[in-house]
């Protein structure tokens, strides 16, 4: 079953999401496939069932909420987030895996669009995902695995609100943020800057996996973004808060992808398809401390490599 929450608009005649910002959040159980159609089947829930739901698949001990980068379909999403739930749970993982569906083109050419949407609907990430997540009795663990774009949903998701949206007493937060591939400003990351001060405030540890190889990164942070380099391509600065670790995957990339493989886009995507980085992730989401990761190597500077 696919468990997510979407910001597309729905179109109730043709009965699918198209790739419009909606008034709304709805809350989707995908149930299983059409034999030999190829589509989806499954339905719009209340929330109050979707979360009845999100129980029964692990949610009273752990939740992590997938978010989504620019160029994904809804389709993309849905195969993505079942490649991340299959290799976690080959790993031992026994949570509940949701996606938070933000409206994206599925173009190549609408960066711009896509990044504008990400802004506009990045504030339900938090108010309509993570504040009923965290409401839920018992209260699980809430995580988050932020794929290129969507690291920026969450860092201005967790940049628009305060304690007080938080359910019951006490301030709101996540347990482990991850990002992969990050596509935004490296130098927010930095201990001070703004991107750094809400990931410290709103997640118990952070953890950035960055591959100098990825192509599609190079160009937004060469081109697109004005040579601003990207957190998913070069990695954070060398100064950074405590509890924020950054992992050089570089030899992880050469390693299990050969080189017919290495194309631009894939460079980027190579993620889903990847089992050392999810068995990397499956440890990190069970809190296991860093410096004990049988999936990483030191190096010769504060980063970790991810090499399985």
């Amino acid at each position: 079953m696919a468990l997510f929450f979407s910001r597309r608009t729905f179109n109730a005649q043709q009965k699918k999401f198209t790739n419009n910002p909606a008034a709304l959040t709805r809350y989707v159980a995908i149930t299983g496939t059409n034999p030999g159609g190829g589509g989806w089947a499954g339905g719009i829930l209340s929330r109050d069932n979707w979360l009845a739901q999100v129980r029964q698949a692990g949610g009273t001990r752990d939740v992590v909420i997938y978010v989504h980068g620019f160029n994904t379909s809804q389709a993309d999403m849905l195969r993505r987030m079942e490649r991340m739930e299959t290799g976690l749970r080959a790993h031992g993982y026994t949570g509940a895996v949701v996606s938070y569906d933000w409206p994206s083109d599925g173009s190549v050419l609408n960066y711009n669009r896509d990044r504008s949407d990400a802004k506009e609907v990045a504030q339900y990430l938090v108010k309509d995902g993570m504040v009923p997540l965290l409401g839920m009795s018992p209260k699980p663990r809430v995580h988050l695995m932020a794929h290129s774009m969507g690291a920026l949903v969450v860092l201005r998701g967790f940049s628009d609100f305060g304690d007080a949206i938080g359910p019951g007493q006490g301030a709101w937060s996540a347990d482990q943020v991850i990002f992969a591939a990050g596509d935004v400003d490296s130098v927010w990351l930095e201990r001070g800057a703004w991107g750094s001060l809400v990931l410290n405030q709103r997640s118990r540890r952070f953890t950035n996996y960055y591959s100098g190889r990825d192509r599609v990164l190079a160009l937004s942070g060469g081109l697109i973004n004005g040579g601003r380099e990207r957190v998913g391509h070069v990695g954070m600065p060398s100064l950074l808060a405590t509890g924020h670790q950054d992992v050089y995957c570089n030899e992880q990339y050469k390693k299990d992808v050969p080189t017919s493989d290495q194309t631009m886009t894939y460079s980027h995507r190579w993620w889903f398809d990847n089992d050392g980085f999810l068995q990397d992730m499956a440890l990190t989401l069970s809190g296991r401390a860093a410096d004990q990761m049988p999936t990483r190597r030191a190096t010769n500077i504060a980063d970790q490599a991810l090499l399985v």
